[in-house]
């Protein structure tokens, strides 16, 4: 299925399908735009662009990519960035786009500035933000609760790529095994190999069932197993070591944008301890977060973190309110948090942190099922009710 889709002008609507940086993002959306723009059942006349809400340079921040993208004959450089739009001789005029946001649903930032007029529709599963037009028309309004938002994808395209199934050629039957291999990885990626009890879903099963059904009919059962292919993608993301902490923060990073402060929070797939070695001391580790958060301009900043000594499930929450508005929101949180998630004191309490103006806490996370998708709208609401 691989193909260079163009960005550019067209005598036939347009509509960009705008994602964020992660597998379940960027994946999502190039199996949506394929399926809309190229099928033959598509019923469209509708030329839909997959855009990456990122610079071209940061695609390097997703290890796992590549691994992913080549089962589908692509490869990174093939994928659509901001860099693409904003390499246009003149900018985009809102009024010849249409936007359709896929693994979110409130269009942000700059963008959401110039363009958030011109969305259309959605497909997400994290909370429901109230920004997207009820009616929708011919486009999809969909936000529910999912592991991956790959299985809503596809439970939307199911229809379109059943009929495309029924030609049975061998070039039809790979192709749909290239896009079975792009849509199950964030799947297989974001339940544990559907094993996360607490975020897998009936979507998400039945998109696994849905998609082994394609890879197993070009590949063979033999040569597949979604256990192998996990393994692979888990290896690719965990592998880390090369970044810098400022590109580790970056990687897997999302922000809010509130009306009396920003709140941004970096999933992280290592633990404290890995970090604060990679720095060389905890001050130096505390320092490039302050500097981040600074950088990005935030009240609130909180790193996640993932790990599996002994086969355990860890999870670690570092915050840090860098003002007043901040610190508030953080004391305030910690107060309503602390049972909700079972945080308990990381260590002995030497990452935590009291001066005018600026208050941090570190805790080990004992609800492990809770990740950035419920802890981000905690701290959301701890920031705009302080």
């Amino acid at each position: 299925m691989g193909t260079n889709l163009p960005v550019g002008y067209s005598l036939i609507p347009l509509n960009y399908l705008l994602t964020y940086l992660d597998l379940d993002s960027i994946c999502s959306t190039v199996f949506l735009a394929y399926l809309r723009t190229y099928s033959p059942f598509s019923r469209n006349d509708t030329f839909y662009i997959p855009l990456s809400n990122l610079p071209r340079r940061d695609l390097a921040l997703r290890p796992e990519l590549t691994p992913v993208l080549s089962h589908a004959n692509l490869k990174p450089s093939d994928l659509i960035t901001l860099s693409d739009l904003t390499n246009y001789p003149k900018p985009i005029s809102p009024p010849l786009t249409r936007w359709l946001l896929v693994d979110h649903n409130s269009l942000q930032a700059e963008l959401g500035s110039i363009y958030g007029e011109r969305v259309v529709g959605c497909i997400d599963h994290h909370e429901e933000e109230y920004k997207i037009p009820w009616d929708c028309g011919s486009e999809p309004r969909i936000v529910e609760e999912a592991g991956s938002c790959s299985s809503l994808v596809l439970e939307y395209c199911k229809p379109t790529w059943t009929e495309l199934g029924k030609i049975r050629t061998e070039e039809v039957r790979q192709w749909n095994a290239e896009l079975a291999r792009l849509a199950i990885a964030p799947v297989l990626a974001d339940t544990a190999n559907l094993m996360y009890d607490s975020k897998t879903t009936n979507w998400d099963r039945k998109a696994v069932r849905y998609l082994e059904g394609w890879i197993m009919a070009a590949e063979g059962g033999e040569k597949y197993s979604n256990n192998a292919y996990f393994k692979e993608i888990a290896d690719a993301k965990e592998d880390i070591g090369g970044l810098s902490l400022r590109d580790i923060w970056r990687k897997d990073y999302k922000q809010w944008e509130e009306r009396i402060g920003n709140l941004g929070v970096s999933a992280v797939v290592k633990d404290m301890a890995f970090l604060i070695e990679k720095a060389g001391s905890k001050e130096k580790m505390l320092e490039t977060v302050k500097k981040w958060g600074y950088e990005r301009g935030l009240s609130l900043v909180a790193i996640m973190t993932t790990s599996h000594p002994g086969g355990d499930f860890k999870r670690e929450l570092l915050l840090w309110g860098l003002d007043s508005k901040g610190v508030e929101a953080a004391q305030k949180f910690a107060d309503e948090g602390e049972n909700e998630l079972r945080l308990e004191k990381w260590g002995d309490g030497e990452l935590d942190m009291e001066v005018k103006n600026e208050w941090r806490r570190c805790w080990w996370q004992n609800k492990v099922e809770s990740s950035r998708k419920q802890v981000a709208p905690l701290l959301r609401t701890s920031l705009t009710s302080s």
